[in-house]
């Protein structure tokens, strides 16, 4: 498109603006979906998605492997929330103790390596995974670079997750879902625990 701009001494300018690209909404995963295969491996003593092709065999886990042991709770975590991060952490730490509780796994995919995240959720009892290329969120639909969530969510700046929980059982399906996508809060515990 062509714009004519003039300013305040009558000059006109020709201005060339391109059109904005079709936003491409996210497509979030939700209960009765099956979850993607992914898979994670145990690189220098962290976690972080893995390629199964290009990965060491010794330190991979799949998410078929891990459901078949108990349930998973996948969550995903944005340390650049803003003002939302730091309670949603705090909730994930609480739900991890009674994740645990209830016979679960609690499964934290992060856009943050993890020797940047607070101590505190490196100590609770949980895997913290470093999704560094957002491929296991874009496969679970809760972010994609077309629909960025600053567009929507004023104090945010980055290119973040929805957030969102999933309890995923032996047969990978989706028992349960929780997306954030106003971030408002999760305050769903006693749901979560049941779909366990």
């Amino acid at each position: 498109m062509t714009l004519e701009l003039v300013n305040e001494l009558g000059d006109i300018q020709v201005r060339v603006v391109k059109d904005r690209q079709p936003v491409e909404r996210v497509q979030p995963l939700h209960t009765g979906d099956s979850a993607p295969l992914i898979s994670i491996a145990n690189t220098a003593g962290y976690w972080a998605t893995a390629n199964p092709q290009t990965a060491g065999q010794a330190h991979l886990l799949t998410l078929r492997q891990l459901v078949k042991q108990r349930p998973v709770v996948v969550g995903f975590y944005c340390p650049c929330w803003g003002r939302y991060a730091d309670p949603f952490l705090a909730t994930l730490i609480q739900l991890a103790d009674q994740v645990e509780r209830a016979g679960g796994q609690l499964l934290v995919f992060a856009n943050e390596h993890p020797r940047y995240l607070p101590p505190v959720a490196l100590q609770a009892p949980m895997t913290v995974v470093y999704d560094a290329d957002k491929a296991v969120a874009q496969q679970f639909g809760v972010y994609a670079e077309t629909d960025p969530i600053w567009d929507r969510i004023s104090g945010i700046s980055e290119e973040v997750y929805i957030p969102a929980l999933y309890v995923i059982d032996a047969s990978q399906q989706i028992r349960y879902h929780f997306l954030d996508e106003n971030f408002e809060g999760f305050t769903d515990h006693t749901g979560l625990c049941n779909a366990l």
